[in-house]
């Protein structure tokens, strides 16, 4: 189970949303621009504290509107928690049962929530830096001493960075680099043994949804061969040229490939979407069984982005998936969802129950 109760205000066109969601499948339905994205979109904000869409934050405020809250009520293994999220032109405030005194890391562990949306095939066409993200997802929720370890890397980088920036000596520039070491090396081996578990289920998924047999190939953001300490010794001139960082995980990339080429060169558009939704299932349904809970999923409008065929094997997936289910529609009809489902209908903004 996720999602038990959502209440919405002032974000985008939802003036004040709130509804019961079912514990498996919800389908919302909708004319182009009633607000059914939009729902998807606040739940995912309620998960991840951003928008699966992009863009500022601030954008996501209604129109006229001082702030925007996203609440919801939570159940995780018969464990209830409490959740809400409130977005200002100040910035941002994060609440999980009570305790103000939170970060995004504690919303995605309250409620963990992925996305298949009309731009999925950006994870495939895109640059590395969204599939470091959705990797680590994964290893967020699969690796508990993952957050840590990101956290001291994250500060030896930036501190390492602005002593670059700041033009300091080698010497106090070099001070970061034991920790930043430590932790990469550590960040690395755990993005790899996640990497390897997922390998499989991945591997099954495209070819079920695709047709093909795809791999995703891990490269650690610095030259194979030798370690991180070597590497930042090699890079340190360009380093000091350029006042940044050049090697280590945040420069990794996770490689996906078909027939041993790069996916984005072997694959049309369509094939890309295929591919990015075989990533998104593989890796919900792997994070669900390590943590032994649903994952929230959202589907944004399938069957306008795919063929039948296409979607009738998506949704055959989607039918057995453990997940608790949001997917987007202009008409409950085109979606061949074997479950009963609890239908929502949006209109200019405003939720009503029809089944």
């Amino acid at each position: 189970m996720g999602v038990t109760r959502v209440k919405i205000e002032r974000f985008r066109c939802l003036r004040s949303v709130e509804f019961l969601p079912d514990a498996r499948h919800n389908v919302i339905v909708g004319a182009n621009g009633a607000g059914k994205t939009s729902i998807l979109e606040a739940i995912f904000f309620l998960g991840r504290g951003k928008s699966f869409r992009g863009g500022k934050g601030s954008g996501l405020i209604q129109t006229g509107a001082d702030n925007l809250t996203v609440f919801g009520e939570l159940v995780s293994n018969d464990r209830r928690s409490r959740a809400g999220i409130d977005l200002s032109r100040k910035g941002l405030q994060i609440q999980v049962d009570g305790n103000r005194d939170c970060t995004t890391a504690d919303l995605a562990s309250a409620l963990p929530v992925q996305v298949i949306d009309p731009q999925i095939h950006e994870l495939v066409q895109g640059g590395p830096k969204g599939r470091r993200s959705f990797l680590d997802w994964g290893v967020f929720h699969v690796k508990h001493e993952f957050l840590p370890i990101w956290r001291r890397y994250r500060r030896a980088l930036q501190q390492r960075n602005s002593a670059l920036r700041a033009r300091q000596p080698r010497s106090a520039v070099c001070v970061w680099d034991k920790e930043l070491i430590s932790a990469g090396q550590q960040i690395d081996e755990l993005r790899r043994e996640y990497l390897d578990s997922l390998t499989e289920e991945f591997s099954s998924m495209s070819k079920e949804l695709l047709g093909m047999v795809a791999v995703g190939k891990y490269r650690g953001g610095w030259p194979q061969g030798i370690d991180l300490a070597a590497a930042l010794e090699e890079t340190w001139a360009r380093d000091a040229a350029y006042s940044q960082t050049h090697v280590g995980p945040h420069r990794a990339e996770l490689a996906l490939e078909v027939d041993d080429q790069p996916a984005r060169h072997r694959l049309s558009r369509g094939q890309q979407k295929l591919l990015g939704i075989s990533l998104v299932l593989a890796q919900s349904q792997f994070v669900a069984r390590n943590l032994d809970q649903d994952v929230t999923l959202l589907v944004d409008e399938p069957a306008a982005e795919l063929d039948n065929e296409r979607l009738l094997a998506l949704m055959n997936v989607l039918n057995n998936a453990r997940a608790q289910l949001f997917i987007s529609a202009l008409d409950r009809e085109a979606l061949p969802l074997e479950r009963l489902a609890r239908v929502f209908h949006v209109e200019h903004g405003e939720l009503t129950t029809l089944v």
